[in-house]
């Protein structure tokens, strides 16, 4: 794969996401996409079935080799749900020769991310929140200033070690090699949030189908971190409970149909709801429908101000607050939101990129833009080349001969 072309796999509890950006002059086009359900192969973010995993992995690159009309060989993957955990930390040192030098930075980063971390956990980022110098804090870059004593505060993120092999794994199988690993909200910000929002402080909610990911950015840094694990998939099922239809009719109604109550005209519009194991077909007020969502949707916005209400007080939010991820776009919900968390809401758009802008304004692919800009950034530091990969078992097969090959063991 030319070095020039970007990969963002983002794999999700519904779906599995594959865009690929392709550098130009310092600016990212996005040439290829492709999209593969899950088939349960997630759970919460977690893999629970690795052959649908990699069976979904494989389509979504497939489709997307296909758009953009290249071979895939490597990706920036994305993480999150519960598998993710975050500590703070802060490291102390003296400065040498009383002005910080480029040696003392990276010494006191070093400093402040030598914590115990248990065994079962793997560090995925360290980001640099401070840095202070003689108690003076605001200090983005403390090169050449004078002074005693450096202080650095981070934010460090972790995974459970089985998850991310899995992941790992599910990757190398299905022929690619994971060039890095990222926070899936913290990409999410890379595609959706403006520089001014991460400065004054805002909060991105990532809606995805297994989990509500909440991250606020202040200050141009990442602060806070908060996974609920209550998502799309549970609306489904309450629309599927509440109506009865099966899974597939109340994810298909919750897509064409579903709105919370603030953004129904008519309640009593008629709807009819295909019926649960071959029964007929029920005929019932849009109202009924709108109220289940309104319902699931309010619950989580109240989980979720409850835990902005606890970090408002460390990072006030001016900039508002941005909504992410497929379940984002239910009619009413920004509104809603708004109403709930008594801030200015809208609605996060990958921005940032060109190419094919039409094809991926969506909340959904918000993720997967994001990973393809901070694998562009991740790559713009270490040039000249690109960085080899620590997560990788082996090399990746993705010539004619693997492919038949493949092809073959799955019809045996």
């Amino acid at each position: 794969m030319p070095q020039d072309l970007i990969v963002g796999l983002d794999i999700g509890t519904t779906k599995i996401c594959a865009v690929v950006g392709e550098v130009r002059d310092q600016q990212v086009d996005i040439v290829g996409l492709g999209c593969a359900p899950t088939a349960g192969g997630l759970r919460k973010g977690v893999v629970v079935n690795i052959e649908n995993t990699v069976r979904a992995i494989r389509r979504a690159v497939e489709e997307a080799e296909t758009m953009a009309g290249c071979e895939i060989r490597s990706v920036y993957a994305g993480v999150g749900g519960s598998l993710t955990k975050v500590i703070n930390s802060q490291g102390i040192i003296a400065i040498k020769d009383r002005e910080v030098s480029p040696a003392d930075m990276t010494r006191v980063i070093d400093t402040a991310r030598t914590i115990a971390i248990p065994s079962d956990r793997e560090v995925i980022h360290t980001l640099v929140q401070d840095f202070l110098i003689d108690g003076q804090d605001g200090i983005k870059d403390p090169v050449g200033i004078h002074g005693v004593r450096l202080e650095c505060k981070v934010h460090i993120v972790t995974g459970a070690v089985t998850s991310l092999n899995n992941i790992i794994k599910c990757a190398n199988r299905a022929g690619l090699e994971v060039s890095g690993i990222a926070l899936q909200s913290l990409a999410a910000g890379e595609a959706v949030l403006t520089d001014e929002e991460k400065e004054l402080g805002v909060a991105l909610l990532d809606l995805g189908g297994g989990t509500t990911d909440l991250a606020i950015f202040a200050e141009n840094a990442l602060r806070h971190n908060f996974v609920l694990p209550v998502g799309g998939n549970n609306l489904t099922n309450d629309i599927a409970v509440g109506l009865p239809t099966s899974l597939q009719h109340a994810e298909e109604l919750k897509k064409l149909y579903g709105c919370c109550l603030n953004a129904l005209a008519d309640p009593r519009e008629p709807l009819e709801v295909p019926g649960l194991g071959g029964r007929q077909p029920q005929t019932m007020p849009r109202g009924r429908l709108a109220e289940i969502v309104h319902l699931r949707v309010a619950e989580i916005l109240n989980l979720i101000a409850k835990e902005l209400q606890r970090a408002r007080f460390a990072h006030p939010l001016h900039s508002g607050a941005v909504l992410t991820g497929g379940t984002a776009l239910v009619e009413g919900l920004p509104e809603l939101a708004k109403e709930v968390f008594n801030l200015h809401t809208r609605l996060g758009y990958p921005m940032g990129v060109s190419g094919l802008i039409d094809v991926i304004h969506d909340p959904a692919y918000a993720t997967g833009v994001g990973l393809v800009l901070y694998g562009f950034r991740a790559q713009q530091k270490t040039r000249p080349g690109v960085p080899g990969s620590r997560y990788s078992s082996g090399r990746p097969q993705r010539g004619l001969w693997s492919r038949l090959k493949r092809w073959c063991k799955e019809v045996v």
